[in-house]
C-alpha cells in the first residue's frame, strides 16, 4: 500500500498504483454524535421515595440509583466523553431505573411521592438541543438506553480513528441493534401508552421514526468499517466484492435520508445542516470507490476496454460538484466539518488519476480494447450488497423492590391512583 500523497517509483517499473492510505480513510469517514446530556435539575430518588421507599432493597437502590444517575451525568458532561465511560455508567443505571419503574408500575397504591421527579435531558443529535423536561421514569429510561446506543456509536469512530477497524464495526452492530430495539418495541410502546406524551416536548432520540432511520445509518457505518478492514490487510483485496459493499453503503446512506424525510422531516429540521453535507460527500464518495473497485475487478479479467471507462465514471464521481443538483462530492473548502478531508481528496483523485492514465496507456500499445464513452447499463453493478449487521438488544428483565405506605395515610381509590399513575409515570399493562 503506498504511503498517502506519495508514489514511489522502482528504477525501470511505473508508479505504485495500489491503493493509497488517503483512499482508506476517506472510505471509513462517519460523523460522531454527541451523547446526550442529563440537565442541571436535582434529582433524589431517595428524597422522593423516601416514605414509601424504606424497606432494605428499596432504599438500597434508590441509593444506588441516585449515585449512578450522578456518574453518568458527569460522563455526558466531562469536558473530555470518555465513551466507555458513557456506555459503563449508563448499563449500569438501566436496570435501576427499569427497577424503579417496575415498582411503581406493580404498586401503584403505594408509590406515593414526597418530591415531584423531573427528570430533564438534552438531544445527542439535534444542532442546538433544549433542555426537555418531563415527569415520566420511562422517560428516563429511555434516554439512558439511547444514551448507551449514541456512546458505543461514539466508540466505534474512537476506534476507527485508532485504525481497530473490527472494534469499530462491532460498536456500529451494537448501536445498530440498540437504535432497532428504540424504534421496533420500547417507543412504540411507550408512546402508544402515555396518554399526556408529545413527539414536541421530547429530544429527537425518542421519536421511533428517527430511531429507525439511525439505525440504518449505524448499519452502514458500520460496512464501512469492514470495507476498511478488507483494504488495510496485507495483499490484493476481492476488489468484486468491495464494489459490491461499497455500492450497499451509498444505498443505505441514501435510504437513511429518504427515512428523515418522509416519516421524521422536523426532527431532521433539528439536526445541523453540515451533517448532511457530510452523508453527501459520503454518499458519493462511496459511489466512487463502488466504481473504482469494480474498475479494477474486471481490469484483472482482461476486460480492459469496460475497466477504463467505468473508472473514468469514478474519477467523476469524486469532482467537487458545480451545484447541489449536480453529480460530484460537495466543496470541501466550504464546510468546516469537512476541511480536514482536503488533502486526502486531493491524494485520492491522484492516484485515481495516474491509473487511470497507466491504463489508457496500456491499453492503447497492447491490448487495444474499444472504450465506450457511456458504460453500458448491463455493465454496472445494479445492486450493492448490505451486509446490515445489527447487534439484537434486549432489555432485561428488572425486579420490583417492595414500596410500603405507611399506616394511617390518605386512602385513594384505585382507579384515582392508576390514573394519576398512567399519566406520572407512563406505565401501561404489558
Amino acid at each position: 500500500m503506498g504511503d498517502s500523497g506519495e508514489y514511489l517509483y522502482k528504477d525501470d517499473q511505473g508508479p505504485n498504483l495500489d491503493h493509497p492510505d488517503s483512499l482508506i480513510r476517506l472510505a471509513c469517514v462517519v460523523h460522531r454524535f454527541r451523547v446526550p446530556r442529563i440537565g442541571s435539575r436535582s434529582l433524589s430518588f431517595a428524597k422522593s421515595l423516601s416514605t414509601v421507599g424504606r424497606a432494605d432493597k428499596a432504599r438500597k437502590l434508590v441509593l444506588n440509583a441516585d449515585d449512578v444517575r450522578g456518574r453518568l451525568a458527569d460522563a455526558c458532561s466531562a469536558k473530555k466523553i470518555s465513551s466507555e465511560r458513557v456506555v459503563a455508567d449508563a448499563r449500569r443505571y438501566i436496570p435501576m431505573i427499569h427497577s424503579i419503574l417496575l415498582s411503581c408500575k406493580v404498586q401503584p397504591e403505594s408509590a406515593r411521592l414526597d418530591e415531584k421527579l423531573l427528570f430533564e435531558w438534552k438531544s445527542g443529535i439535534e444542532h442546538k438541543p433544549a433542555a426537555f423536561t418531563s415527569e415520566a421514569i420511562m422517560y428516563d429510561l429511555t434516554m439512558c438506553i439511547v444514551t448507551e446506543g449514541l456512546g458505543r456509536a461514539a466508540s466505534a469512530t474512537e476506534n476507527s480513528i485508532a485504525g481497530d477497524f473490527a472494534a469499530a464495526s462491532r460498536d456500529y452492530a451494537a448501536a445498530a441493534g440498540i437504535f432497532d430495539f428504540l424504534a421496533q418495541d420500547h417507543l412504540p410502546k411507550w408512546i402508544a401508552k402515555g396518554s399526556k406524551v408529545s413527539q414536541d416536548d421530547l429530544p429527537s432520540e425518542c421519536h421511533a421514526p428517527l430511531a429507525k432511520a439511525l439505525k440504518t445509518l449505524f448499519m452502514a457505518n458500520g460496512q464501512q468499517m469492514a470495507v476498511a478492514t478488507v483494504l488495510i490487510k496485507p495483499g490484493k483485496p476481492n476488489y468484486g466484492l468491495l464494489a459490491k459493499l461499497c455500492l450497499g453503503i451509498t444505498e443505505q446512506l441514501e435510504d437513511f435520508i429518504n427515512m428523515l424525510r418522509k416519516d421524521a422531516f422536523p426532527q431532521m429540521s433539528r439536526m445541523d445542516p453540515d451533517f448532511f453535507t457530510l452523508i453527501t460527500f459520503q454518499i458519493n464518495i462511496q459511489r466512487s470507490l463502488s466504481l473504482y473497485f469494480q474498475a479494477r475487478s474486471l481490469w484483472e479479467k482482461d476486460d480492459h476496454g469496460i475497466a477504463v471507462a467505468i473508472l473514468s465514471e469514478s474519477t467523476v464521481a469524486a469532482r467537487t460538484r458545480e451545484s447541489t443538483a449536480s453529480d460530484g462530492v460537495p466543496d470541501v473548502t466550504r464546510t468546516p466539518a469537512l476541511y480536514p478531508l482536503q488533502d486526502d481528496l486531493k491524494d485520492m483523485r491522484s492516484h485515481m488519476a495516474t491509473l487511470l492514465h497507466s491504463w489508457e496507456k496500456d491499453n492503447s500499445q497492447v491490448f487495444f480494447e474499444s472504450v465506450p464513452q457511456h458504460v453500458p447499463a448491463g455493465k454496472k453493478l445494479q445492486e450493492g450488497l448490505c451486509m446490515k449487521r445489527s447487534e439484537a438488544y434486549k432489555l432485561e428483565e428488572a425486579e420490583p423492590v417492595l414500596l410500603v405506605l405507611p399506616e394511617g395515610a390518605l386512602q385513594r381509590s384505585d382507579s384515582d391512583l392508576a390514573r394519576e399513575l398512567q399519566e406520572r409515570f407512563n406505565v401501561g399493562d404489558e
